[in-house]
């Protein structure tokens, strides 16, 4: 690329980088209605036995960490003492014997994945037992794919073997930067074992699909510094990079606002960190997953890119047959159905007192329409596959034909400028995103997207982050 061709594409990076949701579900979670009637849950929870996918993906929400990283945007919490830890734990098999009673037991579990939080500060002991009660009473399928999210100061051998021999075959390291001043500045502890020897242990032990996750946009960093974080993980060769950048939300998570006495990356330095990064794992050979992961060409999630069924769901990127409708568990968890959404309390206190008097968590929903179940298509398509056959994707039932043309007349009007700057195109009647779209691949969905305008209370950017 040349000296000229580069600025071009910097300037128009910059010029359509804007505040719109991660959309990591369709609706957004400020969509949900707060205190919905518990019987429509119920009947969401019912419904989806026979209506969507079989498979049961299974998501446990851990919220404590060890320390508070100024750049978290997760529910969660620190200090808390032993006791009241292993009481929560303890308070989500109950949760899973009360979500017991809505589920048709013969229907396969495909994913289980422990996010937070910090999934593995918590006891192993408890973490044994509630997978003992999980596959206890649900048809583990033998390909399921059992994941959890590390922090990597924690981490150790033995708790490695521990992880593997309970059944856990995937790990997510968060990494986020090898700078010590970088660490420093959020802070954050550096890994207990280097990446590389970390990664090789783990593969050694038979995990796959291991992860290690990076965070540009972070005070203290620079393109010079952050490459050499690239080299060394690229020297570590995980089977996959997660490369986001940092949200920066201090209206929403007030932590954040302590960053802001350091020197951070700005706009430019930024969209220029992302994009040598992104450049960099293709040269070594990975392949670019949707718009911010990368994974080997042999991983599955490159083959499930390649044959058109990558899926994203709140976990992040996966195999549209290991994801299944996701089933949520713990505060403030989110489960993702075919036919809605619901999320738990997200205060822990709220969360348990439902659980112990015998009622589902639950703190706010959604109900799709077909409308919202053709838009969802449309999006996840585009954040995935990176194209999208629109005509296709309308051909839900219910649909009426005045909004199906005055939606489809919307959108190429907001798309004609994206056209227009090599953005997108049009190919074997599908819409592509070329590859200097992909890093806008957020902004283009919207286009898609009939509530971008209208996304409740304030404005776009106080309530999202930034495409880049």
């Amino acid at each position: 690329m040349t000296i000229t061709e580069e600025k071009t594409l910097e300037q128009l990076l910059l010029k359509y980088d804007g505040a719109v949701p991660r959309y990591t579900s369709y609706p957004p979670a400020n969509f949900f209605t707060e205190d919905p009637a518990v019987a429509d849950c119920e009947e969401l929870l019912r419904t989806s036995n026979h209506v969507g996918p079989r498979n049961i993906s299974l998501y446990i929400h851990i919220p404590f960490c060890a320390r508070r990283c100024l750049f978290c945007g997760c529910h969660t919490e620190t200090g808390r003492p032993g006791v009241f830890i292993r009481q929560y734990l303890e308070m989500l098999q109950k949760e899973f014997r009360l979500l017991l009673s809505y589920l048709d037991r013969s229907r396969p579990v495909t994913q289980i994945h422990f996010g937070g939080g910090t999934p593995n500060f918590v006891p192993f002991a408890n973490l044994e037992e509630l997978m003992k009660c999980i596959t206890g009473e649900l048809h583990l399928d033998p390909s399921a794919e059992i994941a959890m999210e590390c922090d990597p100061s924690l981490i150790s051998l033995p708790r490695l073997e521990e992880l593997r021999r309970v059944g856990f075959n995937r790990l997510s390291f968060g990494i986020q930067d090898v700078n010590p001043q970088v660490l420093g500045a959020v802070d954050r502890r550096p890994s207990r074992i280097a990446a590389e020897e970390l990664v090789h242990i783990c593969r050694s032990l038979g995990f796959t699909g291991i992860n290690l996750d990076l965070i540009y946009g972070l005070p203290f960093q620079t393109r010079e510094s952050f490459q050499k974080t690239v080299d060394a993980i690229i020297e570590a060769d995980p089977d996959r990079v997660s490369l986001f950048p940092y949200a920066h939300v201090p209206w929403v998570k007030g932590h954040q606002a302590a960053l802001q006495k350091f020197p951070m990356p700005d706009s430019m330095d930024r969209l220029r960190i992302g994009a040598e990064s992104r450049e960099a794992f293709l040269r070594a050979g990975y392949d670019a997953i949707g718009m911010d992961h990368f994974s080997k060409p042999d991983d599955a999630l490159a083959i499930a890119q390649r044959e058109g069924h990558l899926h994203r769901n709140f976990q992040g990127y996966c195999s549209a047959t290991n994801a299944g409708q996701v089933y949520a568990l713990g505060a403030s968890g989110i489960s993702q159905l075919h036919q809605g959404y619901f999320q738990n309390e997200k205060e822990i206190a709220r969360y348990e007192a439902k659980v112990n008097e015998g009622k589902l968590p639950i703190h706010n929903a959604y109900r799709m329409t077909p409308v919202d179940i053709s838009v969802r298509k449309i999006i996840n398509s585009l954040l995935c596959q990176g194209k999208v056959d629109v005509e296709r994707a309308l051909s839900e039932p219910g649909l009426e034909l005045p909004w199906k043309f005055s939606y489809q007349m919307n959108s190429r009007r907001q798309l004609a400028s994206y056209a227009q700057d090599g953005l997108v195109r049009e190919e074997n009647g599908m819409l592509v995103l070329t590859d200097t779209g992909r890093p806008l691949a957020r902004m283009v969905a919207s286009a898609f997207d009939p509530r971008a305008a209208s996304s409740g209370p304030g404005t776009l950017e106080t309530r999202y982050s930034r495409a880049i």
